[in-house]
Order: C-alpha cells, then structure tokens, then sequence
C-alpha cells in the first residue's frame, strides 16, 4: 500500500515527471492491532480514574494501573489455626481412656436456663381470712339527682291554726350548748311575741355556716342510713326512704300542734346533676354566708371547723321547720328524739346532729 504525494517543482510543466513522496509504506491494511489497543488501554486508565469492574476483566501489575484502583467490598483473610482432626471411632468400638466414660452419679446437677416462669410471678403468701367485723366498709354511691320526687307534694305547708292555747309539755333541747352566730351572743334576748323563727334540717350539702352538719343522700334505697358521729357531728347519710319517713313525722307533728303552730318547707336544689345549669363564681360571691369567728364555739382542732367552700343556702337540699320563736329549743329537742324505725332496728339520724337557727330573714342565728 501506498500513501503518495504530488509535487511539482518550480519552473517544471505538467507533462514533465514527476517525482513520488512516500509518507508511509505499510504491508497490511489500516487497521488497529492489539498490541495498540492495549497500549491505548493502558493509557488511558493510567490517567483517567474510573470504576472497573473486579470480576470481569484481569488487570495485568503495572505500576501506572494500581495507583488508580480500588477494590471495594474484599472478602476478610483467611486465618489457617492449628487443629487436630475429629477422629470418630466406629460404633461399638473399644474404648481406650477413661476419659470418655461417665457416670451418672457423678454428674453435677442439671441447672435450667429456662426463665420463661419468671414473669409469672413468685410464690404468693397464703392469704388470711379476717374476720368481717375488720374489714372496711364498702364505699357506697350517692344520689346525685333531683330530688323533688322523693317528698310528696305539696312541698310548702304553712302552720295551722291552734284550736286553744295550751302550754307544751315538751323540754327542752340541752344536749349541747348553742353556739351564736355573729353578731348574736349568749344569752339571746327575749323573743318578741308573734316572732317565728325556723329550724333548717340539711338533705344532702353543706349549711354555708361553721360547724353546721352537712349531709348526703345515698343512691340504693335499700342501704340503711346512718347518723352523724358524736364526736366530730359532720355528716347525716339519708336514704329515700328515711326522708319520705321524717317528712311524715313532720306533717304529724304540725297537726298535732304539740308545741305551737308549725309550718313546714321542704326545697330542692336547682343544681343538681340533672340540670345543666351550675352556679357560677359570680353567683356565688353576690351571696356571702355568715360564718362563725374563730373564737367562737369548739377549737379549730375538731373535724367539723374544716369546712369546704361555702355556698348559698338556696343551693343545697334541705327542710325548714317554722314555728313560734318562743318554742325553738322544743322544736330542737322534738327533731332530736325522731327515730326511722326499719326492719332492722331505730335509728336516730338527728341524735348528736348540730342545725341552724334561722330568724324570720333566714339569718343565722345559733347552731345547736
């Protein structure tokens, strides 16, 4: 093969020779060989940084080519240790040291690694049967409803009429000594004649004066309720049945005009849990109460002096007995001797109970 190149020389004409410049003489074709395409390679990987793959082509150790290779992910070294082959003898074979033979008496203890018992709890100590006497009592629910169907209407009864003037064999009530509310004193002056005043007897809450006695209202007409403790005269626990029985005593009581004309009320909270309506701050401080000054009456230290938030009286459940005010430690003393009699035995819930006297403004007079 070959590459020519014409050239005419100066001054020479076209049909003169012309001479022939041979650029490159070649026995084969124009085509690249290996030797060259592998030089070419090299070249370029040792000056271009790019990822081979490890398994598909085999790099020859050429200084150039491993400046600019890596491999990632190698496989870790191989440690060659030091072990004597497991030689297994056959089956029945003789046995050669005494190493190989145990006894089972000799063995220790099997210890269990099998901890799947611990959450299921240790041994639990025998329980012991206490007498029911010790056992506290059960908390039992309150009835937090409207109670305006537990007392027959009508709910107002004003006094009647005596049919002559009698005196009234009744004494009068001295299991405790009154104690005034401010600013009342003792001994409270004479009553003005025709005065009334009225007994509040609590239904279920908190009587807006210190160490008056509050109350509840049990839900299950079928506990028995449960008077005031003697000690600390905090709390009376009626039931529906108690109050239907009280307020029946009552209505006797003012037939009877067994000491003077007696009214009765009986008033029904309208914040109950039925209604959706509740007093608000604003109500509660427009209508203060009048409570006792700390000098006056027990010690602080009693369980009645610790009182909650008071409230108006026309917020809580309660009955009201008027009479003349002349009559009022009478009326007490009658209040204080009923008894709800059921099945099972009397029960005084007013015994060891203290109330409030109210005058004819319903202003706190004495609690007794």
């Amino acid at each position: 093969m070959f590459r020519m190149r014409s050239q005419l020389p100066l001054g020479s004409s076209e049909s003169s020779s012309r001479p022939i410049s041979v650029n490159e003489y070649s026995l084969y074709p124009a085509e690249s060989s290996d030797h060259d395409l592998i030089r070419a390679a090299r070249v370029a990987a040792g000056h271009n940084t790019h990822w081979i793959p490890g398994g598909s082509i085999t790099i020859p150790a050429t200084h150039g080519i491993f400046s600019v290779t890596y491999e990632f992910a190698s496989a870790p070294p191989e440690i060659k240790t030091k072990r004597s082959p497991l030689n297994l003898k056959e089956w029945n074979a003789t046995i050669d040291s005494t190493d190989d033979v145990f006894s089972l008496n000799k063995l220790e203890d099997f210890k269990s690694t099998d901890l799947d018992f611990l959450p299921l709890g240790g041994v639990k100590r025998a329980r012991t049967e206490e007498p029911a006497d010790d056992l506290p009592p059960k908390r039992r629910k309150l009835d937090l409803a409207s109670l305006g169907t537990v007392i027959p209407q009508p709910h107002m009864l004003p006094s009647i009429k005596p049919t002559s003037e009698k005196s009234s064999s009744v004494t009068a009530y001295a299991r405790s000594k009154p104690i005034p509310i401010p600013p009342h004193t003792l001994p409270l002056p004479a009553p003005i004649p025709y005065t009334r005043r009225s007994w509040v007897v609590p239904v279920r809450g908190s009587p807006p004066w210190r160490h008056a006695t509050s109350a509840v209202v049990l839900l299950d007409p079928t506990d028995l309720p449960v008077p005031p403790d003697p000690k600390t005269h905090d709390e009376i626990t009626w039931t529906a049945p108690a109050l239907a029985a009280f307020w029946s005593f009552l209505l006797v009581v003012r037939t009877r005009n067994t000491v003077g004309p007696v009214g009765l009320s009986f008033h029904v909270s309208p914040y109950s849990s039925s209604n959706s309506t509740q007093p608000t701050y604003t109500e509660l401080s427009g209508m203060g109460a009048q409570p006792l000054s700390p000098e006056v009456g027990p010690p602080p230290s009693t369980a009645s002096s610790v009182r909650r938030a008071t409230v108006p009286l026309s917020f809580l459940d309660y009955m009201k007995v008027y009479h003349d005010a002349a009559d009022s430690m009478q009326i007490r003393n009658i209040l204080d001797a009923w008894a709800y009699e059921p099945e099972v035995h009397k029960i005084r819930l007013l015994k060891g109970a203290r109330l409030v006297l109210l005058d004819e403004r319903s202003k706190g007079i004495l609690v007794s």
